[in-house]
């Protein structure tokens, strides 16, 4: 299906706009579009893996409690895409669509509800993006995971191939490593990462049906009849020293028997004498096994239609295995698989091409190949060979929980399989330790350890037995590993990984930032050094020092821009973040300003929602309206609507109000004051709304709003100017009465409040003397200003309310006084109130003439 309902196209545009700049590496090009091959759901764990031609950028989030989507970055679908496995029980629909700007877009939607983090992880070597559904098992962070749930998995970083250290020069071979005595004792309760993980159940294999065959080439000389109906007792004589495997012996009677040249049972002895040269050949003698190659074309030449066919073919796919040539194995095989179906000896061919597209990384159809032969309902010598391939290619695959069944099997059915290779006790102990199964991680790599002293990196093995230790909370036990690995393997992976493992015991930050320190300055090209660059960074983001932090990540992304870049990332967010937080608190919004304008282009691209809160915010105290609209606008639509913080709502609406968009501000702040009815900032927002609603006129809707302020604000001050606001209103209904009285009020308010508030008090009593004059009261008018001149400082102020005052006096017809004041402000510096009070005196005095004359 690759249709999308339009609720789901909404979600993944407002989505992927949202997480762009987190979702593409600095310094991403364009090459080759991936394309989407394939999407298979499975099970144990859950999960759904897709198949690419490469990597792309890959988002993962959960966009609802059954729904997850998986945005893939720069990538395209195949024609005829197909999805396998939608008949899983857990699942109900999977739907894949391509959007605008190269996306594919995956919902996928469960039956049953789910909260927990979504685990994905990206197979660079197979080109598979591998999406877990539910806490089975742990995966590479893609996203990162949260450090107070889960143990750190970047403290193991070899657990994935992606991951693999650079390797090191290995010391001279040493003696075998002594291993601390495993002491019987009750597990304790597991850590977190452990919870509600149960070892699988070890695998049980289909009912078996027995045969007269093996499943090998061996069965040419099995079965009712091998030798097809020949009677010459040479031939006869070879096929019973064949069973023997007394193959020269057998040889020599069959090398006579056709120097002989007699007639009979040619085809036989043709066939015969070319298997047992194989079978006498050591696998490196590449003569001998080209000669026996030679006979088995020989054979196939005489006689091209013989029942010996098959065998010739999987004898020769068996020789160019041991030679190396893969390409010419696999086509020996194919041969068989589409010509000889019925073919005895199928697990064997089968067995081989599963081993040659596993080592040509063809996951998916090795995986198919070791199913099939090892889930055989015929019983054959290749159940245990193919089950360890397949409990591999599971453990590849990530599908850890069903690896470990099958490999459990393995050990338990062929005990002797152990002894062979190392392999399989350590993809055992892997398994294990993927699954956080502690108890079983250890005791396998120290049981891997004491039959294969001279493993490759037996540095590792023992240093993440030290981690299986430390994930039981066995401090002591995990510590003596790792000073065993420091001890004697002191230029290894393994001395890197345990100096890590102590680290994370020690006792002070000083301590710990000694060994990251050792670990960054000695192995700065080892992969683990980005461990420890990162374990810096968050004891820095821990104790405070943020510059320390994103320096640190900085430095990190510079000399390892692959290796934890989304945690590392995320980490810086988080320094940002914190560091913001605390100067905004400390009113250092000019620091966050300078900072923010330096490292924009970085910023931008590390994302989040509350680096634009902070910075938004900062640009809100300086007063740049414009430039805190944007900010706080970007982080509005980053935050979901009901994690939005009354400061963002509060700070974006009084950015729209000062910005001029006001009908955007009227909506934004009447939900901030509905949503947050006890927020420190009401108040301020209800007497925006009031302010708003006065200057479109809304005069009813401005006073019920300011009259909501009024009894939300505490301060004195801050309810004398919305009672003065209250004023303006009346003043606009032509109520004068009711304004001159809130305006009276008001002044009180003012004088009631703590400080010399002279400056606002001069103001009042001014507005409050004008109301009067146009209500005709001039005796109020003057007491008002009158008292506004006592209040006043600024000599401008004084000249100007003095002319009001000399207004009041003469309109009034209290001549005397008005001319001693306009006299008093004629004599003042203020040019202009001077002229007019002494424009007013001469009409005065030309008044008086007139009278008197």
């Amino acid at each position: 299906m690759r249709e999308l309902s339009p609720t789901y196209l909404k979600i993944l545009s407002t989505v992927w706009t949202a997480f762009f700049y987190l979702f593409i590496p600095a310094g991403t090009t364009m090459a080759a579009v991936p394309v989407v091959k394939a999407i298979q759901v499975k099970d144990n764990p859950f999960s759904v893996t897709v198949d690419m031609t490469g990597k792309a950028p890959v988002k993962v989030i959960r966009v609802g409690k059954r729904e997850v989507l998986v945005a893939i970055k720069n990538a395209s679908l195949t024609t005829g895409l197909v999805i396998r496995g939608k008949d899983n029980p857990d699942l109900e629909s999977v739907h894949v669509e391509s959007l605008e700007g190269n996306v594919v877009a995956v919902m996928v939607t469960t039956k049953h509800a789910g909260d927990e983090k979504i685990k994905s992880a990206f197979d660079a070597a197979n080109n598979q993006l591998t999406v877990v559904l539910n806490r089975a098992v742990k995966l590479t962070p893609q996203p990162a995971t949260d450090p107070r749930e889960t143990r750190r998995l970047t403290d193991t970083p070899n657990r994935f191939a992606e991951q693999k250290p650079t390797p090191l020069p290995q010391p001279k071979r040493t003696p075998k490593v002594q291993l601390p005595d495993p002491v019987p004792q009750k597990e304790p309760s597991l850590t977190k990462i452990n919870e509600g993980i149960k070892p699988p159940p070890i695998y049980t294999h289909p009912k078996r049906q027995a045969s007269l065959f093996k499943g090998d080439i061996s069965d040419i000389y099995r079965g009712d009849d091998p030798l097809r109906g020949c009677q010459a007792n040479a031939v006869k004589n070879a096929m019973i020293l064949l069973k023997k495997q007394l193959y020269k012996e057998a040889g020599a009677i069959l090398d006579q028997y056709l120097f002989e040249e007699n007639a009979l049972c040619l085809e036989q002895a043709y066939y015969l004498r070319a298997y047992v040269n194989f079978m006498a050949v050591e696998n490196d003698d590449s003569t001998g096994l080209l000669t026996a190659e030679r006979m088995f074309q020989d054979a196939m030449v005489a006689y091209p239609k013989s029942s010996y066919l098959p065998f010739a073919y999987a004898a020769m796919g068996l020789i160019h295995t041991r030679l190396h040539n893969s390409a010419t194995a696999q086509g020996y095989f194919d041969i068989i698989s589409k010509d000889f179906p019925d073919y005895s000896g199928m697990p064997e061919v089968e067995y081989h091409l599963a081993e040659i597209y596993n080592d040509k990384g063809y996951t998916d159809k090795a995986l198919k190949l070791y199913k099939k032969v090892f889930e055989s309902k015929i019983s054959h010598d290749y159940i245990t060979d193919a089950g360890f391939g397949y409990g591999k290619a599971l453990f590849k695959n990530l599908r850890y929980y069903d690896a470990l069944s099958v490999l459990n099997y393995v050990i338990k059915n062929d005990t002797e399989k152990i002894y062979e290779s190392a392999d399989l006790l350590k993809y055992t102990a892997d398994a294990y330790f993927e699954l956080g199964l502690s108890k079983g991680a250890r005791e396998n790599y120290i049981r891997l350890l004491s039959l294969f002293p001279d493993i490759e990196e037996p540095d590792m093995a023992l240093s993440k037995a030290g981690d299986a230790y430390g994930m039981d909370n066995q401090e002591q036990k995990a510590i003596k590993l790792y000073e065993l690995v420091r001890e004697k393997y002191p230029e290894s992976s393994g001395y890197i990984n345990a100096s890590i493992g102590i680290a994370r015991y020690l006792k002070t930050d000083a301590e710990k930032i000694e060994i990251y320190q050792m670990i960054k300055t000695r192995f700065p090209e080892n992969t683990y050094a980005r461990i420890a660059m990162m374990r810096l960074a968050e004891i820095y983001q821990k104790n405070g020092e943020y510059d320390k932090c994103i320096q640190e990540i900085e430095d990190l992304l510079a000399t390892h821009p692959r290796g934890l870049r989304y945690e590392a990332v995320k980490l810086m967010q988080k320094a940002y973040e914190a560091l913001f937080k605390e100067q905004l608190k400390a009113d250092e919004y000019t620091s966050i300003l300078m900072r923010y304008e330096k490292d924009e282009v970085k910023l931008k691209k590390i994302g989040g929602r509350l680096i634009p809160f902070y910075v938004g915010t900062a640009y809100l105290q300086a007063d740049l309206y414009e430039e805190a609209f944007n900010q706080l606008i970007t982080a509005y639509k980053l935050h979901k609507r009901i994690e939005r913080p009354a400061l963002l709502l509060f700070g974006l609406g009084k950015a729209m109000d000062e910005s001029g968009r006001d009908n955007d501000a009227l909506k934004l702040l009447n939900a901030f004051e509905k949503r947050f009815p006890k927020d420190k900032n009401r108040g301020e927002g209800l007497i925006r709304i009031g302010r708003i609603y006065l200057e479109k006129g809304k005069l009813s809707k401005a006073d019920d709003a300011f009259v909501s302020a009024y009894k939300a604000e505490k301060n004195a001050l801050d309810k004398g100017r919305i009672l003065m606001l209250r004023a303006d209103v009346y003043q606009k209904k032509s109520d004068l009465k009711a304004a001159a009285g809130l305006q009276a009020r008001a002044v009180k308010a003012f004088a009631a409040s703590p400080g010399e508030n002279y400056k606002i008090l001069a103001e009042a009593y001014k507005t409050l003397g004008s109301t009067y004059l146009k209500m005709n009261s001039y005796a109020q008018a003057a007491n008002a200003f009158a008292k506004a001149l006592n209040f006043s400082e600024d000599d401008r102020a004084k000249s100007n309310i003095g002319f009001l005052l000399g207004d009041a006096y003469q309109k009034g017809n209290v001549l005397d006084k008005a001319k001693a004041t306009f006299e008093q402000v004629a004599q003042s510096y203020d040019s202009v109130w001077a002229r007019l009070a002494q424009q007013r005196l001469n009409t005065m005095g030309l008044a008086e003439k007139i009278i008197n004359s």
